[in-house]
C-alpha cells in the first residue's frame, strides 16, 4: 500500500488557490441556485458504478441540459461561480462539510427539476486508490480520461469536447500528476482508519478529511479539478458526494457527535453564505431527502 501521492503543503496550497477575489459581476450567484428543499421521499444515493446504463445516461444528460449552450449565465456555470466566489466560506474552515452538503443538494435539486428520477451518485474512489487511472470512471463509458494535446483537453467520455467559461473560455482540462498515471490516494484501509481515529470532535474529523483524503483527488487528477473552479469538471460532483458520505458515516458511527459542529468559534447557528441557511439545517441528510449506504473499508476493498 502506498501513501497518497501529493504532499500536504501542496494540498493546503490548493485549498487556498485562486485568492479571495470573485469573478466580476457574479457576486450574488449563490442566491440563484435551486434551494435544497427536501425531496418528496427519502432516496438513497448510490455508487455511480452501481447505476444501470440508463440511470447513468440520464444523470449525464441532466448535467448537459443544465449546461445547455455554455452561456455565462447558464445554471451549470452558476454552480461553478458559486464555488469559486465563495471559496473562503467553504474551504479550510469549519463549514467545509456543511457548506458542500448544501451545495451538492442544490445541484441535485437542479438536476431533479430536469429529470425527477435523478439521484446524485457518489464515487468511492478508495476502490481505485492504488492505480486511479485504471478506474472505469475514466473510461469512455463514464467521464473520459486524461487531457490530451498542449491544452490538456478532455476528448473522451460523456463530456468529450466540453467547453468551460471560467476563468476563461476553453476546453475542459485534466492533467494527471503522474503524466499518464494518477498518484495514489486514500485506500479503503486508510479511510477506515481516518473514520476510527478522529472521534474526539467534529473539528478534528473535518480537518483530517479535508486535507489529504479530499484534496489529493483534486490535485492528482489535475486540470480543472485542481483549481477552485473545480466544478467545471463534472467529476467534482461525484467526488464531493463521497466526501459527504464519509461525513455521514462518521456521524452514524459517533451518534453523540452527529449533531455537533465547531472549530475556530464556529456555531450551529452560523448562516452559510451565500445560501442563507444555518449550519444546523444540514446535519441530517434524511431531513434533506437522501441517505447513503453504510460504508466500511473491508466491504470496499478490491
Amino acid at each position: 500500500m502506498t501513501t497518497p501521492g501529493v504532499n500536504r503543503r501542496r494540498m493546503l496550497g490548493w485549498m487556498a488557490a485562486a485568492g479571495a477575489a470573485g469573478v466580476a459581476g457574479a457576486a450574488s450567484v449563490g442566491t440563484r441556485l435551486a434551494a435544497a428543499v427536501p425531496a418528496a421521499e427519502v432516496v438513497k444515493r448510490q455508487e455511480i458504478r452501481s447505476l444501470t446504463p440508463d440511470q447513468r445516461t440520464r444523470f449525464f444528460n441532466a448535467i448537459k441540459t443544465l449546461y445547455n449552450n455554455n452561456s455565462a449565465n447558464n445554471q451549470y456555470n452558476q454552480f461553478v461561480l458559486t464555488h469559486y466566489n465563495y471559496q473562503a466560506q467553504g474551504h479550510g474552515v469549519a463549514a467545509f462539510l456543511p457548506w458542500h452538503r448544501e451545495f451538492l443538494r442544490r445541484f441535485e435539486v437542479a438536476l431533479q427539476r430536469i429529470d425527477k428520477r435523478i439521484v446524485l451518485p457518489y464515487w468511492d474512489w478508495t476502490r481505485d486508490s492504488q492505480a486511479p487511472e485504471r478506474s472505469a470512471i475514466f473510461s469512455p463509458a463514464y467521464f473520459g480520461g486524461n487531457g490530451t494535446g498542449s491544452n490538456r483537453c478532455v476528448t473522451t467520455g460523456a463530456f468529450a469536447g466540453w467547453r468551460v467559461r471560467f476563468p476563461n473560455t476553453r476546453c475542459l482540462q485534466r492533467q494527471y500528476n503522474g503524466g499518464s498515471t494518477i498518484g495514489s490516494w486514500y485506500s479503503p484501509a486508510m479511510t477506515e482508519n481516518l473514520l476510527n481515529n478522529n472521534r474526539q470532535s467534529y473539528d478534528q474529523f473535518r480537518r483530517a478529511l479535508e486535507g489529504s483524503p479530499h484534496a489529493s483527488v483534486h490535485v492528482n487528477i489535475g486540470g480543472d479539478m485542481a483549481q477552485m473552479y473545480s466544478p467545471n469538471d463534472p467529476l467534482y460532483w461525484i467526488h464531493h458526494a463521497f466526501i459527504d458520505l464519509l461525513w455521514a458515516e462518521w456521524q452514524a458511527r459517533n451518534p453523540n457527535l452527529a449533531n455537533t459542529y465547531g472549530g475556530g468559534g464556529a456555531s450551529l447557528t452560523n448562516t452559510m453564505i451565500p445560501f442563507g441557511v444555518r449550519v444546523a439545517s444540514t446535519l441530517d441528510t434524511r431531513a434533506l431527502g437522501y441517505t447513503y449506504p453504510r460504508w466500511s473499508g473491508s466491504s470496499q476493498a478490491t
